[in-house]
């Protein structure tokens, strides 16, 4: 769907450019220098310009009604799929908040017991340095506050009563200008920390993130062994995420950018 619509950019930007060439042969012919075999050319241009604008019409029609078609679907798999589940909804520091908000919309709607909602904060210019340890487990103060974190969201704190099943972490996003030097490595590294503390624990994670991140995140839920999906800006996407949440094995990347294995998990 995303490469039709770069397709339909791409030849508007080609008529446009006809367009003006139509434009400065007007303005030639004003002046009595155009032939009639250039005014020809300028009339098949604009016969073949009206003919394009036409069918990018109608692609933006068949769009429309495939993407009504996609949302009824999306609509479809979630509802009641994940009744009575009890999910924990993380937000990573950087990630967009509307993504995050339409994935609860949707869990919720899937019938999931939402029993936390947490946004992380983002690093602070001295947590990305190794507390002083000679331990060879050393962490960064950022390691063991998403660690901690992690802790209770599983309920070892006392702050959360019931020990989620799931754990849905919604990341990606463009790191400030002005962040601490090293802020990427440093987060990587924590929220890495994190999400082995949930595995140990014997909760499931599933990772999401927007088509259009910004900075993605696919390779380190990769390498933490955890499903992932790449649209959930889109309603594909969030059903993606609910579908893997419902199914008894969800394993690999799906959605449409490259780095995914599959457009959508297998259905149970």
């Amino acid at each position: 769907m995303p490469d039709l619509r770069y397709h339909l950019i791409s030849l508007i930007s080609v008529f446009l450019a006809l367009a003006i060439g139509i434009l400065l042969g007007v303005a030639m012919a004003d002046r009595g220098v155009v032939s009639d075999r250039m005014e020809a050319e300028i009339t098949s241009i604009q016969r073949q310009f009206a003919r394009q604008q036409e069918e990018i019409g109608k692609q933006d029609e068949q769009i429309a009604e495939q993407q009504g078609v996609l949302d009824g679907m999306s609509e479809a798999i979630i509802a009641d799929s994940l009744q009575g589940m009890d999910v924990a909804l993380v937000t990573g520091p950087y990630a967009d908040g509307g993504v995050a908000g339409d994935v609860q919309s949707d869990l919720g709607e899937a019938g999931a017991n939402i029993v936390i909602v947490r946004a992380l904060e983002p690093p602070g210019p001295t947590e990305i340095t190794l507390l002083e340890a000679t331990s060879p487990q050393a962490m960064t103060s950022l390691e063991k506050r998403y660690s901690d974190f992690a802790r209770e969201i599983l309920g070892f704190t006392g702050e959360v009563e019931e020990m989620p099943e799931l754990v849905v972490f919604v990341g990606g996003g463009e790191i400030p200008a002005e962040a601490p030097p090293g802020t990427g490595d440093a987060l990587r590294e924590a929220q890495a920390e994190m999400i082995e503390v949930w595995l140990a624990g014997g909760v499931r994670v599933i990772a999401a993130e927007p088509l259009r991140a910004g900075r993605t995140e696919i390779a380190l839920f990769k390498n933490s062994g955890i499903p992932s999906i790449s649209n959930a800006d889109e309603p594909a996407g969030r059903a993606a995420i609910v579908e893997c949440a419902a199914a008894e094995v969800c394993e690999g990347a799906y959605g449409t950018k490259e780095s995914a294995t599959d457009a959508f998990p297998s259905p149970g």
